[in-house]
């Protein structure tokens, strides 16, 4: 049975969202991380896990039936081959288990989510609808538990439950927010989620530094939503060697028409 509801009549949708500006990164081990250094939604990783392990051992043992059953079929022994067909290679307690599933992990990510507009005005995140391909070829068993459509919820649940509940809701280009040092702004070295290797000195948790420098590119005037990846790093490269031989940052804002006048604003 199928029925619809107005969302902006859930209970949750009259809970007031935060004041603030809050960052936040995708994780696995969890959710998301905010800019505040908050971990939400902790349970994910242990539910992907334990799912993608439960998944490898039904499917290891569903292909030695399989092939027993083809091997029955092939010796003419097709009542044998039927019966494993009926009884032990059946969709629907599999079917049934994958709904529970996706459902576990669809509440955990929406909570997160709303935990984090319990704190924002404005939440700042990466388009998570786009598809990345990465250089690091990644083993079966990661690849389960990475899988593509956890994204895909954690992007819905940031876009609706921030417009029902009132947050504004803004992409910004993640490149490299997780491999330059927020203190510094010099790129590091990313080893699992930890980022090591900085002017600074510090190891940072590679998805708190991210979710620290994501609100910041909301108003970067040099790094657009769409400047691709190698502009980003070049942009970041030129501003950690000026800071390095101590020239001036180079002002990215549009020249003023002619005759008027700039009056300067106070450094901090």
């Amino acid at each position: 049975m199928h029925y619809q509801i107005d969302a902006f009549q859930m209970r949750s949708s009259r809970r007031p969202c935060g004041a603030r500006m809050i960052g936040v990164d995708k994780g696995y081990t969890e959710a998301l991380t905010d800019s505040e250094g908050e971990h939400h939604g902790t349970r994910l990783g242990t539910l992907l896990a334990a799912e993608s392990d439960r998944g490898k051992e039904r499917n290891r043992r569903r292909a030695k039936l399989r092939s027993i059953a083809n091997n029955a079929a092939r010796r003419g022994d097709h009542a044998k081959a039927h019966r494993i067909t009926v009884n032990n290679l059946g969709q629907v307690k599999r079917d049934r288990q994958a709904a529970r599933h996706r459902a576990q992990v669809r509440t955990e990510i929406f909570t997160a989510v709303h935990r984090v507009v319990d704190k924002a005005a404005t939440v700042v995140a990466e388009d998570l609808t786009k598809s990345f391909a990465g250089r690091k070829r990644l083993g079966k068993n990661v690849n389960r538990r990475l899988a593509a459509w956890t994204k895909a919820i954690t992007a819905e649940a940031l876009a609706n439950v921030s417009e029902r509940r009132g947050s504004a809701f803004v992409h910004v280009n993640a490149a490299y927010t997780a491999q330059a040092c927020h203190r510094c702004g010099r790129l590091g070295r990313r080893d699992g989620d930890r980022l090591h290797r900085t002017v600074c000195g510090v190891v940072w948790q590679a998805d708190v530094n991210a979710a620290i420098n994501i609100p910041r590119r909301a108003g970067d005037p040099d790094i657009a939503l769409h400047t691709p990846h190698q502009r980003v790093r070049q942009i970041l490269q030129d501003r950690t060697d000026r800071h390095r031989t101590r020239l001036p940052v180079q002002d990215s804002r549009p020249a003023p028409p002619s005759g008027e006048r700039i009056i300067p604003t106070a450094q901090h």
